[in-house]
Formats: C-alpha cells, sequence, structure tokens
C-alpha cells in the first residue's frame, strides 16, 4: 500500500505544479499542448 500512497503524492504534487505555473504563465499549458501535437506527429512520421 506504501507504493499507491506514493503515487498518489507524486500525482497530487504533479497536478498542484502543473496548476501553479498554470497560473503564473497562462501561455504554457496552450504552448504544451501545441508542442506535444508536433511532437506526436514526428514520431509518427518516424515509424
Amino acid at each position: 500500500m506504501k507504493v499507491v500512497g506514493f503515487i498518489s503524492g507524486l500525482a497530487v504534487g504533479m497536478a498542484a505544479t502543473a496548476a501553479a505555473v498554470a497560473a503564473m504563465y497562462p501561455d504554457v499549458p496552450r504552448r504544451m499542448k501545441r508542442d506535444g501535437r508536433h511532437v506526436m506527429h514526428s514520431v509518427k512520421r518516424m515509424f
């Protein structure tokens, strides 16, 4: 059960960090989404 607590704590920490960054820099989530799409397209082109 320690692993479940660790993973849930990690997920909560990542969500809090993402929320803090989104609050400070409102354009970052949009930019991350756009860059993620570019990465996915380039990975698909490789295969």
